[in-house]
């Protein structure tokens, strides 16, 4: 860049210009090179704190950043010592600053002073009037601490703005004329801020905004001089309420359906836009169940100012069914192959049951996909299935897949290569893409998550399979390579529970097959969750490996839902050798949350009683082997005695035969 400057004989210079001159030139013209709406001079804050140098060096800069979103400009600190003393008294009086206007041409002066007293900080800022150059006004902020420095200077610039900018700085936003809608819904839709300088386009395209929520019919702008600035204010008529929803034509389709549909409720604000999509939620739903014809209209009307009724107006017309399913370009398969592949069906006799010949336009576009796929997993690894075509015809609907089949490739040489933690043939044995002829993206899938499987068991918990499939030069082949990248050996860092309020963790750790400090292993995160599940305490169990800050390290979060586990259960028969029966259990099967089962049950008949009363520790000290005891009391009566068994912790069994006697 250039710069080039002219002189001129001036033929009247005041004694205000010469001393500007002089210091146009020996600045290069920092200060008088503004932007074209700054008319105060600011000057860098004066620190006092222990740390001055390094606190005095973070306060320009955020002082500068601040003026920058303002498109003003800071005066640099060692040419502002060159106008102002730092070290004399401050803010300086009157008439330096006086003299400082007169060689800038500024109309204010901001000077101000950042004191810090332990953690907290506080700015004082005084403005300088070259019209009224008697009173200072002076402005407060304070913090606290050095981390909330932007958001003071942010504070102290827009008081100073408010007062030297008033004219076209903006002192508020607000807005009116809202009673149901929250206030602060509509200030989050409006950009500009207190603060900001006035900007008509802005402020329209924050009326825009605001009127696109749709639920005003009219917003206007107010704007009002105040003695800080422009006092803005968002006029705003809301709609009015919805009081009724009706629905008109609804035979085929239950009302309760269609109100669902159209996901419209009363008692809320209307919105044409909301309206148009309920009108379109229902032609949904219409056409789901077969009835492409269907039109619906919305109609509103006003009962009072305030409310307004939505009248749903439906026209079903005659249920449409798919009548032919037509694939264009395929050649290596017929239709009745692809027919299988596809959802999509026509109608017969039972589409009253399964909804064959129901046309749905989400199913349509998923079974572009299928079919896609479908061809990929026989080699055709180029093929193109297009956007289905829908064509209404003698009151039924034909439908077109237009297919690009393209070449079909061959398997060739299968490789592995990278890093490998076992034999490279044993690794290429377990690849169920060499048994097939021709390429199947699917079995690759497959293939690769038996690798990503086989390196997570081993500890490479961010083992990457990238497969690389190559054409080769002559034939129709191609030739596979999976990349592996074992990454780095992972270990288990901790294993965290959650959700346990009942069950005592050592019942959850003890059926943990991962270990604290082991390799990582994703084999016995699945067994950990299988054998939790088991236990039959929990609703889910959900066992997650979570990486932490160091990359060979990663946490395992166990997360269960506890369900209740006591039973009761009571029952009554009848037997011709027992006479009538009546049965009763309770248990507990995670007592008190160690996991352990308590139960008591009682048979009573005619002629036997039993009672047992049964404890099991699963894990007696939390080993593999299990303990429990039995207390029990039964009686048999037979026609010539009566059988007593009884077992107690001191009489292990006793048995007694009494010899019915006859009075």
């Amino acid at each position: 860049m250039q710069l080039q400057l002219q002189l001129q004989q001036i033929p009247y210079v005041t004694s205000r210009t010469v001393p500007f001159l002089l210091l146009l030139f020996s600045f290069i013209f920092p200060l008088t090179a503004q932007a074209d709406n700054q008319n105060t001079a600011f000057f860098p804050l004066k620190v006092n704190a222990p740390n001055k140098i390094e606190l005095q060096q973070q306060v320009d800069q955020a002082l500068a950043r601040e003026l920058d979103t303002k498109q003003l400009a800071l005066i640099p600190r060692n040419e502002a010592a060159k106008l102002v003393d730092y070290e004399g008294t401050w803010p300086p009086p009157a008439t330096a600053l006086t003299r400082v206007a007169d060689q800038t041409g500024y109309d204010y002066i901001a000077v101000g002073s950042l004191t810090q007293i332990g953690e907290r900080i506080s700015l004082d800022v005084s403005v300088f009037d070259v019209l009224n150059p008697v009173a200072f006004h002076n402005f407060f902020q304070e913090a606290s601490s050095v981390g909330e420095l932007d958001l003071v200077t942010h504070d102290a610039v827009t008081d100073i703005l408010r007062f030297t900018k008033r004219s076209v700085i903006i002192a508020s936003i607000a807005p009116a004329g809202n009673e149901r809608i929250d206030s602060g819904a509509i200030l989050r839709k409006i950009n500009t801020k207190p603060g900001d300088f006035y900007d008509p386009s802005e402020l329209r395209q924050d009326l825009k905004s605001v009127f696109s929520m749709g639920y005003f019919d009219d917003v206007a702008i107010d704007v009002t001089d105040t003695s800080t600035g422009k006092a803005v204010v968002f006029q705003v008529k809301e709609k009015p309420l919805i009081s009724a929803i009706s629905f008109v034509g609804t035979d085929a389709i239950s009302e309760e359906d269609v109100r669902e549909a159209a996901n419209i409720t009363a008692n809320s604000i209307v919105n044409p836009a909301k309206i148009n999509e309920g009108v379109q939620r229902i032609k949904g739903l219409y056409k789901s169940k077969g009835y492409f014809n269907t039109e619906v209209t919305a109609t509103l009307s006003y009962p009072t100012e305030q409310t307004v009724d939505v009248r749903f107006q439906i026209e079903e017309g005659e249920k449409i069914s798919v009548e032919k399913i037509t694939f264009q370009g395929n050649t290596s398969f017929d239709d009745d192959d692809l027919e299988d592949v596809i959802e999509t069906g026509t109608w017969n006799w039972l589409s009253w049951l399964t909804e064959s010949g129901v046309l749905k336009m989400d199913v349509l576009q998923q079974d572009a996909g299928r079919l896609a796929s479908f061809y990929h997993n026989h080699g055709f690894i180029e093929a193109k299935v297009g956007e289905p075509a829908v064509e209404e015809k003698d009151n039924a609907l034909h439908i077109t897949f237009p297919i690009e089949e393209g070449p079909r490739y061959r398997v060739g040489t299968v490789d592995i290569e990278g890093d490998l933690i076992k034999d490279k043939a044993e690794l290429i044995s377990m690849l169920s893409i060499r048994k097939e002829k021709f390429l199947n993206r699917q079995a690759l899938r497959e293939d690769s998550l038996k690798l990503t499987d086989l390196y997570a068991e081993n500890g490479y918990a961010f083992a990457e399979i990238n497969p690389k499939i190559n054409k080769a030069e002559s034939g129709k082949r191609v030739d596979i390579a999976l990349k592996i990248d074992k990454g780095s050996l992972v270990y288990f860092n901790r294993v965290e529970l959650r959700g346990n309020t009942r069950t005592r963790d050592n019942v959850i750790r003890r059926d943990l097959t991962v270990e604290e400090g082991g390799v990582f292993d994703s084999k016995a995160i699945r067994t950990s969750t299988q054998k939790l599940q088991r236990l039959g305490f929990f609703e889910e169990v959900t066992v997650t490996p979570q990486p932490t800050m160091s990359e060979d390290q990663m946490n395992v979060m166990v997360d269960v839902k506890e369900k209740s586990t006591g039973q009761f259960s009571i029952g009554a028969g009848y037997s011709s050798s027992e006479s009538v029966l009546f049965m009763g259990e309770i248990s507990e099967n995670n007592l008190m949350g160690t996991g352990n089962r308590l139960s008591l049950s009682v048979n009573l008949s005619g002629v036997t009683t039993r009672f047992n009363l049964s404890y099991t520790n699963p894990r007696f000290m939390d080993s593999k082997v299990s303990a429990g005891v039995d207390l029990y009391n039964w009686e048999r009566e037979y026609d010539d005695y009566t059988k007593d068994s009884t077992m107690w912790p001191k009489t292990p069994h006793r048995l007694l035969k009494i010899p019915k006697t006859s009075t």
